[in-house]
């Protein structure tokens, strides 16, 4: 009978073997046919993953073939599951390693964007896509470009610049700082998201219309104004009734607390549900309630508020509900709609430079690829980019996104079609990715079909990392946990929350371990008068570490676990400056963390910019404290010359030093500065000129862009800190896939809900709201009172699931001691009311102190344990010695110049008519780069390194023809260095509504004069004056006076003023 394939999903919680099932399952299936590596394609997320995967199927191949002893558990698991002698497999493990070994380019284990980019590579003959394509894997870089070409290109004609000025309108009515380019650039990154790219295209074709949108802002803002109007006459009409009764509010009960108030906000337009409270509750249900007993007209009000007051009550509130929804609705839709505008620009900016740059986006093939299989025959692109694969397997399969899953679908469907199965690995409860466009409900909503064939689910339920009870607390707190969300939920929305508890239901997980072992303690802390929450949880981290260490648990063996990045910082200066224990972050190991590269940096700044003091002196207090340690502070070298404290050679070879390429620059810098005397420098600056490396490869030397490209992007980059003895400080995100003996968490207080203000993609349904296919909403509870009332519901159900997941991530990372602490008061809506909530199912004893702190624990603190070298046989999973390298610089005689001259290999010698011509561009050239005639030889060098010179010959003669011109005796006064200069300097400008740049040759200023100067080198023409006229009429615009203008016709050795 043949047997039917399938899907095998492994629902794997946390610290249950998924890596040890993934190898197991790859290496059955190379048992049952040693090539099948040829038709499996292994997917993961990131590439640390990837190479350990591929190191443990390899290893443990060669284990199983040598019979080594601890590849038994794999070899025992095969046996179990294959039903084959054991020694067929060892001859099928080694059969298999021989043919991956000799074919390796075929054994499959890639990563997600990996696997993509050869998708990609593939069709891009169908895409009309070019050879040299540039696969670019930063979006923001791309996102940071396209907005800066868009804003250059504004002028007042454009209708970007009025979208622009709007949304500055909208920032300053709202008190936000009005410089908007960074905003721009960070909500144009929602062109990434994919509910933006699934709906964006509809999106543009409906804004192609010019007057969509202010049509679309007129409708709902009548809509808006006429449900307002409506319960403002509710409120007039409950004032004119007391009036023509000869009543005024003080009449009734409460005065102007009372119902009148629910009527003075309807007259301002407060329509929510905080309007109809618990008074206006009681009016509407008695209307007793409405008068004093001790009122002299009371009959007379009740007769009036049965008749007229308490039926327009009714009338009001039953309109109110409505016209909140519709306000609540226009008001969400209008907010953020200059965005729509401004992003379908900035998306179409990204094109235009991606295709001009002959550039793709790596995120742009999973739309493109989504689009393909949506639009096109499946079968086709299976065919380009899958025709081997039989076999898909996935881990991390709850990061995986709707559109990649789309794609993934398709592969799997077409495997199992052929007769092999396909699995998947993931687990909802980790998933914490979602801003990577990450679904953990596509796990969650995998059920007994995938197309015609079946879905085999199985849980991985054994917990192998943690100790036992760390296992029972875990079980117990997240099953209550998810039972006090579905409650909250149950109580709003009267029914259960079933994604929710489906995501939960496989939480509990068996423990292989000692019942008697593992530590929990979860704190509370009171609101103390003293000192602040922050101060006071990094006092109590601070002791708990001293306890920890009396108790015999090593630094190395601690991790401090943060949900918000920007904590990390502030706890480890705490342990800096209150503890004598090394916090060792990522932080700590950022390129600019490195003292010589901030070295060659201020160096870069200061020959760039020799006005930068700062920079200068800087770099000149390192160099005499840092590398010729001499103790010499900042204010010493403020008030003396700070050349005399810099290296000699670097002060004498600074002209040379800037005309430098950047790499061989900073390899100068290195050796005259002589940074090889810092010690602990080496893993920065070998990282460091790779990035270097790669940043020319898309980018010139220019010396400001390098600056900038390193204060924006470079500065934060970070190495390797693993063999650093301290305490791990890491955020959460980070710590996924990772265990530490004993985790740290302080700050457990986040919120569940929006922890910072977003908005979300809607696609409203109702008109005339879906005049446009999708608009950004800000989260918030008017969304539960609006035409987003499902996207409420879901992105709420989202943010729970994600700050739920977590919290199950940090608190799974422990294999020994778990230790955290929460926010005791005003905690409602955060994660410290959650656990306060759920903490009580568990088997831990609660504590108090007199100070208003509490805390629950539960087990003994577990010392750390001796770590034996185990000594490993497996020659392909012994871990490589770690070499010491040392970073050197070789100087080399040999010279490699840019060429200009293969326009003259082709074309022949020089016609002498077209000698004059280059003659006069290098004299140009020349006078470009020099403020003096004493600049000539370095500018004449410059020129050179640059191939704009390419001969000794031509260097002379140039040199020649320069000396002679500066004889000129105004032009030797313009060049004798007593004039401030301006060469080549930009005149920014309008004409005729456009911006354009003007560029004068030389202005110089002295003593009120300004002079500005144009050179030729041809025959005199009128139109050169006229040119020179308009350099002097942009300079009086900008409020000089004295004015002179010159032509310069050099060849002629003549001087022209221009009136």
């Amino acid at each position: 009978m043949t047997k039917t394939s399938q899907l095998l999903v492994y629902k794997a919680s946390a610290g249950s073997g998924k890596t040890f099932t993934l190898a197991v399952e790859y290496m059955k299936m190379l048992i049952r046919n040693p090539k099948a590596y040829r038709n499996i394609l292994a997917v993961t997320f990131t590439n640390k993953a990837t190479t350990e995967m591929k190191e443990r199927i390899l290893g443990q191949l060669y284990g199983i073939s040598t019979n080594d002893k601890d590849s038994k558990p794999y070899l025992d698991k095969l046996v179990e599951e294959l039903d084959m002698d054991v020694n067929e497999i060892r001859q099928r493990a080694e059969h298999a390693l021989t043919l991956m070994i000799h074919d390796y380019s075929r054994f499959r284990v890639e990563t997600i964007d990996s696997f993509f980019q050869s998708v990609m590579r593939n069709l891009a003959r169908e895409l009309e896509l070019g050879a040299n394509l540039n696969i670019e894997l930063d979006n923001e870089n791309a996102l940071s470009e396209a907005v800066d070409s868009m804003l250059e290109k504004l002028d007042r004609h454009s209708p970007v610049l009025y979208w622009i000025l709007d949304y500055i309108e909208e920032r300053i009515q709202n008190d936000k700082q009005w410089k908007v380019t960074n905003e721009i650039k960070s909500f144009g990154k929602d062109i990434f998201k994919e509910e933006y790219v699934e709906k964006g295209e509809a999106l543009r074709k409906t804004l192609e219309d010019k007057d969509c949108i202010k049509n679309y802002r007129k409708i709902l803002n009548a809509l808006e104004e006429e449900a307002l109007e409506q319960m403002k006459g509710f409120g007039q009409q409950f004032f004119d009734t007391l009036d023509m009764n000869g009543l005024s509010p003080d009449d009734l009960a409460n005065k102007q607390r009372g119902i009148t108030s629910y009527f003075n906000k309807l007259m301002n337009g407060a329509l929510d549900n905080k309007t109809f409270n618990a008074t206006a509750e009681k009016h509407l249900n008695d209307k007793e309630n409405w008068v004093k007993g001790t009122h002299p007209q009371r009959e007379d009000i009740l007769n009036l508020v049965e008749r007229e007051l308490l039926p327009l009550l009714t009338e009001a509130e039953n309109y109110r509900k409505k016209n909140n929804y519709i306000v609540n609705s226009c008001r969400l839709s209008l907010q953020h709609v200059n965005n729509v505008r401004l992003l379908t620009n900035i998306n179409e900016e990204v094109r235009e430079l991606n295709q001009e740059k002959n550039r793709f986006l790596l995120s742009e093939t999973n739309a493109l690829l989504h689009q393909i299989v949506r639009e096109g025959d499946p079968s086709f692109v299976f065919e380009k980019i899958g025709a081997n694969i039989h076999h898909v397997m996935i881990d991390e399969f709850q990061d995986t996104s709707r559109m990649q899953w789309g794609n993934f679908k398709l592969l799997l469907l077409e495997g199992l079609a052929q007769g092999a199965d396909s699995l998947i690995v993931g687990d909802v409860k980790q998933s914490i990715y979602r801003w990577r466009n990450g679904d953990w409900s596509i796990l969650n909503q995998l059920n007994d079909k995938i197309g015609p064939f079946k879905v085999e689910e199985k849980n991985l339920k054994t917990n192998r990392r943690s100790e036992a009870r760390i296992v029972k607390f875990n079980n117990d707190l997240f099953t209550a946990a998810s039972q006090w969300l579905n409650e909250k939920y149950k109580e709003e929305q009267h029914q259960d929350c079933e994604e929710l508890l489906q995501a939960y239901k496989d939480v509990e997980q068996d423990t292989c371990k000692d019942d008697e072992k593992g530590y929990i303690k979860v704190s509370f802390l009171g609101k103390k008068e003293e000192v602040s929450y922050e101060e006071d949880t990094l006092q109590q981290l601070a002791s708990e570490v001293d306890s920890l260490l009396q108790k015999g648990v090593k630094l190395n063996d601690m991790a401090i676990l943060i949900r918000k990045n920007r904590m990390i910082p502030k706890i480890a200066s705490y342990f800096e400056n209150h503890t004598s224990y090394r916090i060792v972050s990522d932080e700590a190991f950022r390129l600019d963390a490195s003292l010589a590269i901030c070295m060659m940096m201020d160096a870069l700044r200061y020959l760039n910019t020799p006005d930068n003091r700062i920079a200068k002196a800087q770099l000149a207090a390192a160099y005499q404290n840092e590398v010729l340690k001499k103790d010499i502070d900042m204010n010493t070298l403020l008030l003396h010359e700070v050349e005399a404290y810099l290296p000699t050679a670097f002060i004498e070879q600074m002209d040379t030093l800037r005309m430098m390429p950047l790499h061989e620059l900073l390899e100068k810098l290195f050796k005259l500065f002589q940074l090889s005397l810092i010690e602990d420098q080496d893993a920065y600056l070998f990282s460091f000129f790779d990035k270097v490396d790669e940043y020319l490869k898309e980018n010139s030397s220019e010396l400001t862009a390098f600056i900038q490209h390193w204060e924006e992007t470079l500065c934060a980059k970070t190495i390797p800190s693993d063999e650093i003895e301290g305490i791990r400080i890491l955020s959460i995100h980070k710590s996924k896939g990772l265990e530490y003996p004993t985790v740290l968490l302080p700050y457990c207080d986040w919120k569940m809900e929006n922890e910072i203000q977003f908005h979300v993609w809607c696609a409203p349904e109702q008109a005339p709201f879906n005049a446009l296919d999708l608009v950004p909403v800000s989260y918030g509870a008017s969304m539960n009172e609006s035409v987003y009332h499902t996207d409420y519901l879901n992105e709420r159900l989202q943010l729970w699931v994600d700050n739920l997941n977590l919290l199950y991530v940090a608190f799974t990372r422990p294999k020994t001691n778990l230790i955290a602490w929460c926010k005791g008061d005003k905690s409602d809506g955060t994660v410290s009311e959650l656990i306060r909530a759920s903490i009580t199912h568990t088997s831990c004893q609660s504590h108090e102190t007199e100070t208003g702190d509490s805390w629950y624990e539960w087990g003994d603190i577990c010392p750390s344990k001796r770590k034996e070298e185990k000594e490993i046989t497996n020659k392909l999973l012994v871990k490589p010695e770690g070499i010491n390298v040392c970073m050197e610089s070789m100087e080399t005689p040999i010279e490699f110049k840019q060429s200009n001259r293969s326009a003259e290999f082709i074309n022949g010698e020089v016609a002498e008519s077209e000698k004059y011509i280059q003659q006069g561009e290098l004299l140009h050239h020349l006078f470009a780069y020099i403020r003096t005639s004493k600049d000539i030889p370095s500018a004449l060098k410059r020129l050179r390194m640059e191939g704009v010179i390419t001969s000794d010959e031509q260097e002379k003669e140039i040199q020649k023809l320069a000396t002679w011109a500066l004889g000129h005796p105004q032009a030797k006064d313009w060049f004798s260095g007593d004039w401030e200069l301006y060469n080549e300097c930009s005149i920014i400008c309008t004409k005729k509504g456009a911006v354009i740049t003007q560029r004068p040759d030389r202005v110089m200023m002295k003593d009120g004069q300004v002079i500005v100067v144009d050179f030729k080198f041809g025959k005199k023409s009128a139109a050169y004056n006229e040119q020179v006229r308009n350099y002097m009429s942009l300079l009086a615009s900008m409020g000089y006076s004295n004015i002179r203008g010159y032509l310069w016709y050099v060849f002629n050795n003549e001087l022209e003023e221009v009136n």
